[in-house]
């Protein structure tokens, strides 16, 4: 498994002990693709996870969060409504997850959201943050 897919495990875990459902992993049409679709109450989610080593040049993902990124997601979105009609009637909301990976030897700063170890691999992945409504405002 990629450490991207990791990552969305990660946070897919941590969405499901809150009480969510995973609807998609990794939604893919032509031109996009959605990393997690998962419902809340009534409100529809389209996350965008993004996995880091512990030193990244992006601000563990962040910056690779472009407004060209967020049109591709929101497109993509709505070809995935397209396609799901039922669900068009729901409020969606887009949020994006960061994921750290790094090697169990090492020490975990600050308190993350969630924690996988990866054993085999001798890496812990650590969901840093959850940012709801990423893209609003």
């Amino acid at each position: 498994m990629d450490t991207g897919k990791k990552g969305e495990e990660v946070v897919a875990q941590w969405l499901i002990k809150r009480g969510l459902l995973i609807l998609y992993h990794r939604w893919r049409w032509k031109r996009g693709e959605i990393d997690l679709i998962a419902t809340e109450s009534d409100t529809l989610l389209f996350i965008e996870v993004k996995t880091r080593n512990r030193s990244n040049w992006d601000a563990d993902g962040l910056l690779a969060i472009t407004p060209q990124k967020q049109a591709r997601i929101v497109r993509t979105a709505e070809l995935f409504l397209l396609k799901h009609p039922h669900l068009c009637e729901q409020p969606c909301r887009f949020d994006v997850a960061i994921v750290r990976h790094q090697p169990i030897n090492r020490s975990i700063v600050g308190t993350p959201l969630h924690i996988l170890a990866d054993l085999t691999a001798g890496e812990h992945l650590l969901l840093i943050d959850y940012i709801p409504g990423a893209f609003d405002g």
